[in-house]
């Protein structure tokens, strides 16, 4: 397979220069399970490990390979795998915090053109939770569309559409049912050659269903969602970067349970513009939307401009960041203590070596 029909172009091409010269080749990482990889390659499909060197080398989780990465890598003659040496620099990357309470990023897919935010017009619908997947997508760098699949179970379609319009801030809409084949054209529109996507979105949203319609076959299972609501089994086992007919690339993922934010407080700001709006014209500076008098937030609550909904969506974001951001620090100290005693212990063991360089 052609590296360009993967998404290769001329930003990996200047950043896999210097590891030409080493003899090692390109591939992008297709699936991941656990700590092996599976790479599509111009040498074909081929079954991967990282070399005990990366192990050492990575300070986090957000250092290994992730579905959709470019890799340099050497073919391992012995058994015809291959070793993965280092991961090329990312042009963008939709993550969240591990669940549990680890302070680590786990970056869910990779080098993504276009973040598909899927959403089912059934018991699933939530507008809070979609509020939730903007603020994460804008730090991915990615450019969002939101899905509203299932119309065809939804009485109320225009209300629901207007709900969204109103969250989106100019982000583009597609409102379709995955059961209808026509239904994914502007998915593919948007899918021309060497473009990647990634579909996000809880279980039972019809992730696999519009990936099987993009590749014109079954391709991931699909199983019904519960009738109480509407959430669905896990069909899709792991994420899969996939080569569309029409030479688009998607990548199909596993429903997320939860999505804790790995973001910053301007992310928040961004998908939240309309409040940031009005609190421009509060009467103080550091106005807390509460008590305070002359505050425009709560006067637009109050006479129903701004949804109070929204807003406590928005406050409880802000505090979730900056929770995280203070546990960022913290790990950031511990991960530099870390490699610095990693560094000496290479010193005290490696002396002349260390001197040379």
């Amino acid at each position: 397979m052609k590296l360009d029909v993967l998404g290769w172009n001329n930003f990996f091409e200047a950043r896999f220069a210097q590891y030409s010269h080493q003899g090692l080749l390109p591939g992008r990482v297709s699936i991941q399970h656990k700590d092996r990889y599976v790479l599509l390659t111009e040498q074909g499909e081929l079954n991967a490990n990282v070399s005990g060197k990366f192990r050492f080398d990575v300070s986090g989780l957000q250092e290994y390979p992730a579905v959709g990465d470019w890799v340099a890598y050497e073919i391992d003659s012995a058994n015809q795998s291959a070793v993965i040496h280092h991961v090329l620099e990312r042009i963008s990357k939709f993550s969240r915090k591990v669940a549990g309470d680890r302070p680590d990023e786990q970056i869910i897919a990779a080098n993504i053109d276009i973040a598909f935010l899927v959403m089912g017009l059934d018991g699933n619908y939530n507008l809070r939770r979609l509020e939730r997947y903007l603020t994460a997508t804008r730090e991915s760098e990615a450019r969002s569309v939101i899905v509203l699949n299932k119309s065809d179970l939804c009485s109320n379609l225009k209300e629901c559409t207007q709900e969204v319009l109103s969250i989106a801030q100019g982000i583009n809409v597609i409102v379709m049912s995955a059961l209808r084949a026509e239904d994914v054209a502007p998915l593919q529109a948007l899918l021309t050659p060497g473009i990647t996507g990634v579909l996000l979105g809880s279980s039972g949203v019809g992730k696999s269903t519009i990936t099987n319609q993009l590749l014109g076959m079954e391709h991931s299972k699909v199983q019904t969602v519960r009738d109480t609501d509407s959430h669905g089994r896990h069909t899709t086992p792991h994420r899969e970067l996939l080569v569309l007919p029409n030479g688009g690339i998607i990548i199909d993922t596993p429903g997320l349970r939860e999505l804790q934010l790995w973001s910053v407080e301007e992310d928040v700001q961004d998908s939240f513009d309309d409040i940031e709006e009005l609190a421009v014209n509060c009467r103080f500076r550091d106005c807390r939307h509460e008590a305070e008098p002359g505050c425009a937030v709560k006067s637009a609550m109050e006479d129903g401009t701004l949804e109070s909904g929204r807003y406590e969506s928005y406050q409880k974001l802000q505090r979730e960041i900056q929770f995280q951001i203070t546990k960022n620090n913290s790990t950031a100290k511990r991960s530099k203590k870390e490699r610095d005693k990693k560094l000496a212990q290479q010193i005290k063991n490696n002396p002349r070596t260390h001197d040379k360089q």
